[in-house]
């Protein structure tokens, strides 16, 4: 193993040195994410569709005033900060934290920030909260937490291979038990006690931090965000030129003398040498930053910190388990001899951070307003970056990574990294040739694993349809609190709740409470589902009390949407979870009565019953209308399946009856749509009774081409017309329509087939290559006194309806 000798100084990764000379603290801003052992709990679940949600609210805060070079940098800056350490003879009291930026992945991140310029106060960080800041600063920052044992590192192998192999049956059957137990009384203590001893385990091993969970497996974010800033402020440096820009923040090597005795030598004493050599780098030798800040720079860690101990046994692609895939908060390694250099996660996210930032100057030029969270929103879903003629997406990683991830420039930025962090380590092989070989069985190592193990997967087998719907959840409390927030997280998840999503609101079944307030946000809905544990646990389903809340926001949702003339919105869905519900002949009819006043004001708004089958005949008589579905005995799948099918809901404006005949104001919606998407609207038929005339146009703006459709729908028999609008054409779908009979049909649009000019700039927009167009409505009826009588009527009952409810 001569030739791979390695001469330490006295500052580096594999020395020990007191903690007042290396340790770099925490700064003030992120310290809130460190005290009180906040890094365990203070964060929302890391998945994407979180990271997605506050990169959106930041973009949004500031969205004239930031271009995604200036987010992608500052944002770097000011939240990433690689390799954390737990210092474990360090007390935590007052003014001191037992953390401190340390450890091995320090290094690389501190190169990194060198090449990619930024301003971190530039990033607006007030627009988020203590917890979303510090949910962002885990997302993107890697590090290893792990116990120094060796028989840890076995004992963690072992539990991944059971919670993932021939063992997962019994943790199957430990959660089904521990929900048993609370509800049935039911007890299985073997099976029970088996589950328990693994999870009491898990504490002990290994914690990869930087990495979230994706529909696609889990990434280390921050390489990709890393990527793109690079990419944006592309450059390629001297590596002498780097080395005296560091020189000036490092340490000197003599104050490390003073430290002698506690240094761990490799070689004996009398062979160190105390001056950094540099005779076997070439003066015109250059590093790429996107190269350094994702695969170059993660295979230099693996040849500086394994290469002189592993040679050829280097290891990489250490992988592991969530604890929680519906809510995954930790994520546990495994590696049977306890190497975590280049992780299966950071692998990933440097492979797909170099094939996104081999396009984004490309794609800035030609399109200025592109945002950091379209970048990841489309590349992470099964239609991908479809901008200017071109197609990135997550599914094709395979053949990207051919294209874009040439062999001999890979081994040629690796051995520069490696020499730059060899550096920056105070490291010196014994010869150029050394560290070439050493880089040679990295890259050969990578190639191999990416190759014949990591690219070979199927990432998209059936593609995933979302709903856009309003969900609110009421439950009872039969179940327990785990499985309540693990069924809700899943809805989340399952109905897009998101920005450009659906929106849901949670109502504690036994007070009628609002637990969360109808949001799009997932970071809102995540953390009030977190907080189940501290509330009132519901103890029966008073429907009465729940029918009241909702009935109230309706009315109160609907009048703000009149008020500001919008015609329609997301359709609306009642989800009741009521496994165990008991109800009185005098419940039922207190309930009854309250559904028929709701769908009266509120006729196209859907119920989903979701309970047991000895308990399905308590709810059969809530089923009033061909919206409402009775779901027992199925999973989580059948919820999902039935919100799939709710369209958007178009109704008229109820004022006055002064304001549809108003010229100022006209009653109208806006919307957007992507070219693989389609989107229907139902204008229920209680809505035609007694119309004189209405008519339904929809105006396309200048994003690109759509086609519109509409029928009616009556007896079960329709037909359809469909029409072709060009950029800036306005038809019309409806025209002249009449129903003055007590019976009319159901009106159907559907928007889909758009062709996009990629102009979707705004804030509204998804993705640039969305397209726009306005849906608008005019409605008079039979006659005026009519119109009159009856918008004055409704106007009243809703009135009426909040005045009872909040008395």
């Amino acid at each position: 193993m001569d030739l791979f000798i390695i001469l330490l100084m006295c500052y580096g990764t594999l020395i020990r040195i007191s903690l007042t000379e290396s340790q770099v603290s925490i700064p003030d801003e992120l310290k809130i994410c460190y005290v009180n052992n906040n890094i365990q709990d203070f964060h929302l679940p890391m998945n994407i569709r979180v990271l997605l949600d506050i990169i959106r609210k930041t973009e949004r805060y500031y969205y004239s005033m930031m271009d995604i070079r200036t987010m992608s940098s500052s944002l770097m800056h000011r939240f990433k900060l690689d390799g954390i350490e737990h210092y474990e003879n360090i007390r935590a009291k007052s003014g001191i934290l037992p953390y401190g930026q340390s450890g091995k992945q320090s290094v690389k991140y501190k190169l990194v920030k060198q090449m990619v310029p930024g301003q971190p106060e530039l990033f607006p960080s007030d627009a988020l909260t203590a917890i979303e800041r510090c949910t962002l600063h885990q997302a993107i920052s890697n590090t290893i937490m792990k116990q120094s044992s060796r028989d840890t590192d076995i004992l963690c192998q072992e539990i991944g291979q059971k919670l993932t192999g021939n063992f997962y049956p019994t943790l199957i059957i430990y959660l089904i038990v521990s929900y048993l137990r609370e509800i049935f009384k039911i007890k299985n203590e073997q099976m029970y006690d088996a589950g328990r001893a693994i999870f009491a385990d898990l504490w002990n091993c290994p914690r990869e931090y930087g990495v979230i969970l994706t529909p696609y497996g889990t990434i280390a974010p921050g390489a990709i965000i890393g990527a793109i800033a690079a990419a944006l402020q592309h450059q390629n440096v001297g590596l002498k030129e780097i080395i005296s820009m560091m020189t000036s923040e490092r340490p000197s090597t003599t104050e490390s003398v003073n430290h002698i005795e506690e240094v761990d030598f490799i070689v004996p004493r009398d062979e160190m040498i105390r001056d950094r050599s540099m005779s076997y780098h070439p003066s015109l030798i250059q590093i790429d930053n996107v190269w350094l800040a994702t695969i170059a720079g993660e295979l230099a860690e693996m040849v500086v910190y394994q290469g002189p101990t592993l040679g050829p046994n280097m290891e990489l692609g250490a992988t592991g388990f969530w604890n929680n895939t519906m809510r995954p908060n930790d994520f546990y390694l495994k590696n049977k001899n306890g190497y975590f250099d280049a992780t299966r996660a950071e692998i990933v996210g440097d492979i797909d951070g170099f094939i996104v930032a081999s396009k984004m100057q490309t794609w800035v030029d030609d399109f200025y307003s592109l945002r950091l969270s379209q970048i990841l929103d489309m590349y992470y879903s099964d239609e991908g970056l479809t901008l200017f003629n071109e197609n990135l997406k997550v599914c094709d990683r395979r053949k990207a990574f051919s294209h874009v991830v040439p062999k001999t420039l890979l081994d040629e930025q690796t051995y520069v990294a490696s020499q730059l962090l060899a550096y920056y380590n105070s490291i010196t092989f014994k010869s150029p040739e050394a560290l070439r070989e050493l880089v040679d069985y990295a890259v050969t190592k990578f190639s191999d694993y990416a190759n014949n193990h990591l690219l070979t997967e199927l990432l998209c087998r059936d593609k995933k349809p979302y709903p856009q719907v309003e969900a609110l959840i009421a439950f009872d409390g039969a179940w327990t609190r785990e499985h309540t927030m693990d069924f809700i997280a899943a809805l989340i998840d399952d109905l897009d709740v998101s920005m450009y999503g659906s929106k849901m609101g949670i109502l504690h079944g036994t007070s009628g409470q609002w637990l969360l307030n109808a949001t799009n946000s997932p970071s809102l809905a995540y953390y009030a589902v977190s907080n189940f544990t501290k509330i009132s646990w519901p103890t029966r389903l008073d429907l009465a009390v729940t029918l009241k809340a909702i009935s109230n926001y309706l009315n109160e949702t609907w009048e703000a949407k009149w008020q500001r003339h919008i015609i329609g919105g997301f359709g609306q869905a009642i989800v009741i979870l009521a496994p165990l519900a008991q109800f009185s002949e005098t419940e039922q009819q207190i309930i009854l009565t309250l559904l028929r006043e709701i769908k009266r004001a509120h006729p196209d708004l859907y119920f989903v019953y979701y309970t047991s089958q000895r308990n399905s005949h308590l709810f059969q008589p809530f089923i009033l209308s061909q919206q409402d579905r009775l779901i027992f005995n199925s999973d989580i799948d059948a919820v999902v399946e039935y919100l799939s099918t709710v369209p958007r809901t178009l109704r008229p404006v109820i004022t006055s009856g002064l304001a549809n005949n108003s010229s100022e104001f006209k009653d109208e919606m806006e919307d957007y749509i992507s070219p693989s998407k389609s989107t229907t609207y139902l204008f229920h038929s209680e809505y035609a009774v007694n119309t004189e005339k209405l008519t339904i146009t929809i105006h396309n703006f200048g994003y690109g081409m759509i086609k519109a459709c509409s029928w009616n729908q009556f007896d079960g028999k329709e037909r359809t017309v469909c029409q072709q609008l060009e950029a800036h054409e306005e038809k019309s779908l409806i025209d002249d329509f009449k129903c003055i009979d007590a019976r009319c049909p159901y009106i159907y649009l559907r928007v889909e087939n758009a062709t996009s000019l990629n102009k979707c700039a705004e804030i509204e927009c998804r993705s640039p290559n969305q397209v726009r167009y306005i849906i608008r409505m005019e409605h008079t009826y039979k006659n005026s006194a009519n119109q009159i009588f009856i918008n004055t009527f409704i106007v009243l009952y809703l009135y009426l309806q909040l005045t009872v409810i909040n008395m």
